[in-house]
This record gives structure tokens, C-alpha cells and sequence, in this order.
């Protein structure tokens, strides 16, 4: 498969209306049209309130770069910078969960995870759209409310699986580690060593589970919600169904539980995993080279998100590429950049409120969002596909 050029089109959204309606649930399934048109209301009325304080805005304000990207293209600062940003940032945020750490930061700490996306908000989000891999994912309609509303949902599931995990064998497996646990892991080799041995370790398991949420039929229903996404962009990497955040929680406490890390070390190592993550859906044009073939980042991602599984059902890896190249899911094409469309091939019509995000899963025929059932011809959540000429 030929990649297409992504950077034809200068076609900026000020030219344009963009929609800002999230694609509801199809009324073939009257049940689920019901629910989400009545239980969702609450939500609905946040996802509108958001568009209009914060999403509208900032697409206004970050419209301004627009210019100054064009001019970048093809200069020797472009260049340097498509390959020296993945590096420099991880390093920064190595300096920065250390430094945190020893200032008394910990994940139990409102400020800390309130102010995380903030900070890489701030950081990211210009720098897609001074040097976008795509202009097709600049914008978005209104799924960044709806991003914004997961990324608070996982933070209370995540709570939520703690109070599980404390009810099940957990808490009785660490009291019997107890008094050789400790021994397990190698707290006198350098922080740092310990901090990527310890993502190395929840990314086996990370790698299981990910392959299984493909190729379990069942599982699928639930993770779909994450491969609905039009666009990849900085924030949706967070975008996931309760029941995946809690049972994912719950097989990450597994080796937490076991080996025992300090809690500088897991802490810093989340600020790691959130570090690589970003670069994993992040829109920015990078020149990645040999780190792709370390980490899960990049053009991997990009592969995994297409819409023909017999491509994305690859790249499973979390934070590293390494299990996918062991186990013969690793997919990279030599000298080629994957296209941007991405999605589910099979389900073209999948809600993208967040109450149809929710509801999807548990309706029993999941044939609906096939493309022989769609309701309208216009994609009202991948604008520029249907761009409305300002009038």
C-alpha cells in the first residue's frame, strides 16, 4: 500500500464551519437510542457547555500558527526539530519526574494529576499544529469535549478499581510478599534502570492484554470505544471504556503487587508511560528513525489505528515495541508513512458522544454500526470530510 501525501491540502479551518455535534447512537437499536437520549442528557448538556468555553476557543486560538506552520515546511529548523523533540522531551520529563519526586509529588496528589495534562497540553497541542503529520486531524468537530470528559471518567474508575482491588486477593498477595517481596526487586541499581525496568514489566502484561482486547470478540465491544477516534491527536489516547480502565488497573496492580517498587519509582514511571503515550497519537510530522523500534510511538501507532485489522491488529505495545517483535505482531513497512485514515473499518457508524461510548459495548447487536446501516450520508465527526463552505 502507497502512503498519500498528508500535507496537500492548506486548506485552514477558518475557511470553514466546523461541526460540533458528536455522532449519537443509531435508532436501530431503540433500547440504546433511548438510553443515551434520556440517561444522557447530563452529559450531553457538558459535552455542549465545553465546545462552546473551552473547544471553540482554543481551535480559534491555535488557528493563529497556522501561517507560521507553512512556513516551516522545508526549512533546516523543521528538520532538526522533527528529530530532536522526542528525545529532548524525554529527557525533560526524566529531570522533571525525578525532580518532582523529590519535592514530594506523589499520584495520590489532586495537584499533581490535575496539572498533568495541563502542562502537556500546552506543550503538545502548538506543536501539532506548527508541524502536523496530518492537517486532516488538526480539528475535530467536538470530540475533544468528549476527550476531556473520558480523561476525567478514567480518573474515578481508576479510583474506583483501587477499592476492587483492595476487596479481592490483592492486599493478601502484597501482605504475603511482604517479607521477601522486597528482596524481588533491585533497588540498589540506578533509578533510572529501575524506572524503564519497571515499564518494560507492566508492558508484558500491557501487551497481553492489549492483543487479547483485538482478538477476543468480546473484549473487542469494550476497546472499540478507543478505535472510534477519526483523528489522533495528543489527548485521546485516554479515550477508553470504563470496564477496560478498571480491568486494566486491576492486571497492573499484579506487578506492582509482586515486586514492589518504590514509590518514586512507580511514580516517575507513570510520568514516563504518559510521556511516551503523547507521542503515541500525538499529530506532530517526527523523524523518529531507530526509536521506533524501541518504543511504541510514532508511525506504529498510526498502523495500529487503521481501519483494516489485518494491519491495525498489530503493534500492541504499550510503552515498548519490544514484546511485538518477539511475538511477531510488530508492523512497519520501509519507506512508507501511514496514510490518516484510521478508525473502525467494520463500524463506520459508531457513537461518539459519551453516553453512546458507554452504552455501545452492552447492546447486543453490534451489526449497527456497520456502513450498510448508516442513517446519513454526511460524517458529522471527521469534519473535513463534509467541510460546509463559509456563507
Amino acid at each position: 500500500m502507497t502512503a498519500k501525501p498528508l500535507s496537500a491540502s492548506h486548506a485552514t479551518s477558518d475557511e470553514f464551519h466546523i461541526r460540533y455535534q458528536n455522532r449519537n447512537l443509531r435508532s436501530h437499536s431503540r433500547i440504546g437510542w433511548m438510553l443515551e437520549k434520556w440517561i444522557g442528557i447530563p452529559l450531553n448538556l457538558i459535552e455542549t457547555l465545553i465546545s462552546y468555553l473551552l473547544v471553540r476557543p482554543m481551535n480559534w486560538a491555535l488557528r493563529h500558527l497556522d501561517g507560521l506552520s507553512y512556513k516551516l515546511e522545508g526549512t533546516r529548523l523543521k528538520v532538526i526539530l522533527q528529530h530532536a523533540l522526542f528525545p529532548v522531551i524525554m529527557i525533560a520529563g526524566m529531570f522533571i519526574g525525578f525532580a518532582a519526586t523529590d519535592a514530594g509529588a506523589s499520584l495520590q496528589s489532586i495537584t499533581t494529576l490535575a496539572l498533568i495534562p495541563v502542562v502537556i497540553g500546552l506543550i503538545v497541542a502548538p506543536l501539532e499544529r506548527l508541524m502536523p503529520y496530518s492537517r486532516n486531524w488538526l480539528e475535530g468537530g467536538n470530540d475533544t469535549s468528549v476527550d476531556l470528559m473520558m480523561f476525567i471518567s478514567g480518573a474515578f474508575w481508576n479510583g474506583f478499581a483501587k477499592y476492587v482491588i483492595q476487596t479481592l486477593f490483592l492486599v493478601g498477595l502484597v501482605e504475603a510478599m511482604e517479607a521477601y517481596g522486597h528482596g524481588l526487586w533491585p533497588s540498589h541499581w540506578p533509578a533510572l534502570v529501575q524506572v524503564f525496568l519497571f515499564i518494560l514489566i507492566k508492558d508484558f502484561f500491557r501487551y497481553w492484554l492489549h492483543r487479547a482486547l483485538h482478538e477476543v470478540p468480546f473484549l473487542w465491544r469494550f476497546h472499540a470505544a478507543h478505535h472510534s477516534v477519526k483523528r489522533l491527536y495528543w489527548l485521546n489516547g485516554i479515550r477508553s471504556h470504563p470496564v477496560e480502565v478498571v480491568g486494566q488497573a486491576i492486571l497492573f496492580a499484579v506487578p506492582y503487587a509482586l515486586l514492589q517498587p518504590t514509590a518514586e519509582v512507580a511514580m516517575v514511571a507513570i510520568l514516563m508511560q504518559l510521556t511516551i503515550g503523547i507521542f503515541q497519537h500525538a499529530n506532530i510530522d517526527l523523524k523518529l528513525g531507530f526509536w521506533e523500534y524501541i518504543f511504541s510511538i510514532g508511525d506504529n501507532h498510526r498502523y495500529h489505528h487503521y481501519p483494516d485489522k489485518g494491519v491495525g491488529d498489530s503493534n500492541y505495545g504499550g510503552e515498548f515495541i519490544l514484546f511485538d517483535i518477539l511475538f511477531g505482531t510488530f508492523h512497519k513497512v520501509k519507506g512508507e508513512r501511514p496514510h490518516d485514515n484510521i478508525g473502525i473499518g467494520t463500524a463506520p457508524n459508531y457513537p461518539m458522544t459519551m453516553a453512546g461510548l458507554y452504552i455501545a459495548p452492552f447492546l447486543p447487536d453490534q451489526k449497527i454500526w456497520a456502513p450498510e446501516n448508516a442513517e446519513q450520508t454526511v460524517d458529522t465527526d471527521n469534519p473535513r470530510n463534509n467541510l460546509v463552505a463559509d456563507v
